[in-house]
């Protein structure tokens, strides 16, 4: 190769270069691989955006999501309010509420699965009981619990309404429900 060569060459490689301070810089186009990978992320990007903010209907945007937490915790708000009437919710829906509740709380541990009683708590499911026939007596004993007998005070971990429903299931539900294997009868005979 000639010298006219090698400066035809470069001249081809430096057109549309710049030229700083005696450096040439040559016009050299990026690799493959990366053109893929940049092209990659913008099909990616755009499919991110229309699937979460431009998609009509599709309820993945932020507003859309805010709006639906919202309603939850409004919802779980009214479900657990103190201030809701008892004549606003049917017993079978308190009683129903309670059931939740008594398998969520941990009763079960100490009372049975159907209110049986074992080792630890008493039967539920007899008219016989220890601390007061009244259902205020119930609502005492699950709020402040009894302590010197295992009962834990649930005033801190439950609403009123929580243990209204509670109260509702044990003495709806449980009461006179007859299941097997019942722990024998303890404290006064109710009415």
């Amino acid at each position: 190769m000639t010298n006219e060569n090698i400066n035809k060459e470069n001249q081809k490689e430096t057109e549309g270069s710049h030229e700083y301070d005696g450096i040439k810089e040559l016009n050299n186009p990026a690799p493959n691989w990366i053109l893929i990978i940049l092209m990659g992320s913008v099909f990616f990007s755009l499919i991110y955006f229309i699937h979460y903010f431009g998609y009509p209907g599709n309820k993945k945007d932020q507003i859309s999501e805010y709006e639906i937490k919202s309603e939850q915790f409004d919802k779980k708000i009214a479900a657990n309010n103190p201030n809701v009437n008892a004549s606003e919710i049917s017993i079978e829906e308190m009683a129903a509420l309670g059931k939740t509740l008594y398998s969520e709380k941990g009763c079960i541990a100490c009372h049975g699965t159907k209110g049986e009683g074992n080792a630890i708590g008493p039967n539920l499911t007899d008219n016989y009981w220890i601390n007061g026939c009244s259902t205020e007596d119930i609502v005492k004993v699950i709020s402040e619990g009894k302590p010197a007998k295992g009962m834990t005070p649930y005033k801190t971990m439950m609403t009123k309404n929580q243990i209204k429903n509670l109260t509702t299931y044990i003495s709806e539900s449980l009461v006179g429900s007859n299941p097997t294997n019942t722990k024998e009868p303890q404290g006064e005979e109710c009415e």
